[in-house]
């Protein structure tokens, strides 16, 4: 049984039931990351979805993007009452103290990397403990997803994307053009399907341009992005999911 917390913003919410009523996974929690403007609302969607089936807990974390807010200005979800209670530790903290205390931890990122790339800040030694961290998001280049360049759980928060490529921690990133349901198929790698994969190193346009946002999908180290060339550890690239 795998021992996994769940991270989601504003979509994905039936993946996240699928994943909470498997029993083949240990849930310990839910953290919210933003990928809107009401922040709260969002957190009331999710806690919703979350006490419908289960009594995993959720942790309220970072309300806005580490560094620029432009892209989601503006963007919202429905607003959302609700009448359960969330924990009072902050998510970046929950995050932390279960890479310390919990053996195998998995993450699977459903939306931005805000609070993961928080945790890793914080406490970079902790956080190297995570066995792996599953995303979904990224694209290739060609392939159209939010922008041109650019999908939507990475263009919400760049600089967290960049964060956690670049923290050593292995990495499974699950890209949009694969898939027409990528929450849900994100879970099924986290689960185990059979997939076709890339060894690659990770990178990421964090310029304030067209392209800010792109995900660089580097097979050989030799993509020079934003003034210098990938360095460090491969992660895994599902290109397909059999």
């Amino acid at each position: 049984m795998k021992n996994l917390i769940v991270d989601i913003a504003s979509l994905g919410q039936d993946a996240l039931v699928k994943a909470l009523e498997n029993k083949e996974l240990n849930i310990l929690g839910v953290t919210v990351s933003p990928d809107v403007e009401n922040y709260d609302d969002l957190c009331n969607l999710n806690i919703n979805a979350v006490k419908a089936v289960s009594d995993v807990p959720v942790f309220k974390g970072a309300q806005r993007p580490l560094l620029l807010k432009d892209y989601i200005a503006g963007k919202t979800c429905p607003p959302a009452e609700t009448e359960h209670r969330f924990e009072e530790k902050h998510a970046v903290n929950f995050l932390i103290d279960s890479a310390k205390e919990v053996e195998d931890l998995e993450i699977l990122c459903l939306g931005t990397l805000s609070n993961v790339a928080l945790a890793i800040l914080k406490d970079e030694e902790a956080m190297a403990k995570v066995k792996r961290i599953y995303i979904a998001g990224g694209a290739l280049l060609g392939y159209q997803t939010t922008t041109p360049t650019s999908q939507h759980n990475i263009l919400a928060d760049v600089e967290a994307a960049e964060t956690v490529f670049r923290a050593g921690i292995d990495l499974t990133l699950i890209p949009a053009h694969i898939t027409d349901n990528l929450p849900m198929t994100a879970v099924d790698v986290v689960l185990g399907a059979e997939c076709e994969t890339w060894d690659a190193f990770l990178t990421m346009d964090t310029g304030i341009g067209f392209t800010r946002g792109q995900t660089i999908i580097d097979l050989a180290g030799q993509n020079p992005i934003n003034g210098f060339r990938a360095t460090g550890k491969r992660h895994t690239v599902v290109t397909a999911v059999k």
